[in-house]
């Protein structure tokens, strides 16, 4: 097996189990070598949740999407999270949830400031205080930023569809309603 391609060895197919091994050249720039990893290890390892810092953040692929994303306590001021130009399939999920409602908006939105790139979607309001819940809707054409005020907790997940489009979709609870803008 050692002249065997990759592309003459068998398909798995769906068989695949998280057991199974993966072929890893690890540091393939610089001093290549040969290693194994399982493909539960990998998966748990490119799955990991990561902690948003406690100040305005650029989000970027590699680091931060098809991950859980959470924060540390918003202490001090509004933050604001930017979001990369989307592409189809690429996802962010955000988690937030503690024991108080926050002091502090989080704020998400596209890099593009020209309204290029926007979300289509709504956002499922759970009132905190009682008065209603409702259901916020983006205007699915030009709204690029995403007001999440004084959360107590929410879901929030962004699937790139386009070049142009997040679809968005989670809930928000808080005694404040959501809300969408352009920018």
């Amino acid at each position: 097996m050692a002249d065997l391609k990759l592309t003459a060895l068998t398909d798995m197919g769906s068989s695949a189990a998280r057991a199974d091994l993966l072929h890893i050249i690890d540091n393939p720039g610089g001093t290549p070598l040969n290693k194994k990893e399982t493909l539960g290890d990998f998966f748990n390892a490119n799955s990991s949740v990561v902690v948003l810092t406690n100040a305005n953040q650029n989000l970027d692929e590699a680091t931060h999407a098809h991950r859980v994303l959470t924060f540390a306590d918003i202490s001090s001021a509004d933050k604001t999270f930017k979001l990369p130009t989307p592409k189809a399939g690429m996802v962010f999920k955000f988690q937030y949830q503690h024991t108080a409602a926050d002091g502090h908006d989080i704020i998400i939105s596209t890099v593009a400031t020209d309204n290029s790139v926007f979300f289509k979607g709504s956002l499922t309001h759970f009132d905190s205080d009682g008065n209603t819940n409702a259901v916020v809707f983006s205007d699915n054409n030009s709204n690029s930023i995403l007001g999440i005020r004084l959360p107590e907790t929410f879901e929030v997940t962004l699937t790139g569809v386009s070049t142009t489009v997040y679809h968005l979709s989670g809930f928000v609870g808080s005694a404040t309603v959501p809300d969408f803008a352009d920018q």
